[in-house]
């Protein structure tokens, strides 16, 4: 077992709070607690970073934020703060469930592709310095000044701001490893992303191009099928809708239909829409039925 015990367990009330809160609010979150771990753990944490969805590895202290049992937790080197118990018994039971998690952590080390990003706290003013503070709430946040302390703390990406200039340089720090694995230094080096960004800007162009193709012809083709008269069996279906229909009812997947016909798979679902609209049904199976009992494929 990595980790076998703990000391110097804490358990306490924030100095705003009413020294007797089970009494007046039984099972109201406010016990915060600390101990300590009988050994240094700091060569899991780019693991945990990588395991939990809502994880934050800070560099200076270095320590990893997340949630684990519904209780927020700041992991140190060989020390644990949580908070928002219910009680006293409710910390002390949490930690067995902690070690546990830190145990299989270090157990499951060979199967855990590790994220060494670590977020290196900026003062919110020199973020927003770097932004276009006119509030265009384009970011998803009310203010420039919200978004700067969501950049902060590592909740928000500066791409998420179109105001934004671009960077005069980049860099990627790759890791430095001994030989037994563990992170002992990084090295820094400066990159150009720009072709890159470039190609793929040019590709995201050209699929709107050929989308907005796809759209014209789409219309031409609902428009010439508009004017030719329709059989009673075909529930007014266009002959893209029936082919569609066809490889619904053979089983083929939307991403399939799409390759197949040379369409992208958002037309597909929007045929498909329509399939069900004009036939009266609810999904494939019903849609590929009625199809066959009516001899439209």
């Amino acid at each position: 077992m990595f980790i076998k015990n703990y000391s110097e367990f804490v358990c306490f009330l924030p100095r705003f709070m009413n020294p007797s809160p089970d009494v007046e609010n039984p099972g109201s979150k406010i016990w915060s607690a600390s101990f300590r771990l009988d050994q240094e753990i700091r060569h899991i944490f780019p693991y945990i970073n990588a395991s939990l969805d809502d994880a934050l590895y800070y560099e200076r202290p270095e320590h990893v934020r997340f949630t684990f049992n519904g209780y927020r937790c700041f992991l140190y080197p060989d020390l644990v703060a949580a908070h928002f118990f219910e009680s006293k018994a409710a910390a002390k039971d949490f930690i067995a469930d902690f070690i546990d998690f830190l145990n299989g952590v270090e157990g499951q080390k060979k199967n855990i592709r590790p994220n060494y990003d670590r977020i290196k706290p900026i003062p919110i003013i020199d973020i927003l310095k770097i932004l276009p503070k006119t509030n265009c709430r384009e970011c998803g946040y009310l203010t420039c000044m919200a978004f700067a302390a969501a950049i902060m703390k590592g909740k928000a990406a500066t791409d998420e701001c179109p105001g934004l200039a671009l960077p005069i340089s980049e860099n990627a720090v790759y890791p430095v490893f001994d030989d037994t694995g563990n992170l002992v230094n990084s090295v820094s080096l400066q990159i150009n992303t720009s072709r890159l960004k470039n190609q793929i800007q040019e590709q995201h162009e050209q699929i709107l191009k050929l989308e907005a193709a796809l759209r014209t012809d789409q219309q031409n083709e609902t428009a010439m099928d508009s004017s030719r008269p329709s059989e009673k069996t075909d529930f007014g279906l266009t002959n893209r809708e029936i082919e569609v229909l066809k490889l619904i009812a053979e089983g083929y997947t939307n991403n399939e239909i799409s390759g197949m016909l040379f369409i992208s798979p958002h037309t597909v679902k929007s045929h498909m829409i329509h399939i069900f609209n004009k036939l009266g049904v609810n999904d494939r199976t019903q849609a590929a039925v009625l199809a066959t009992q009516n001899e439209i494929i």
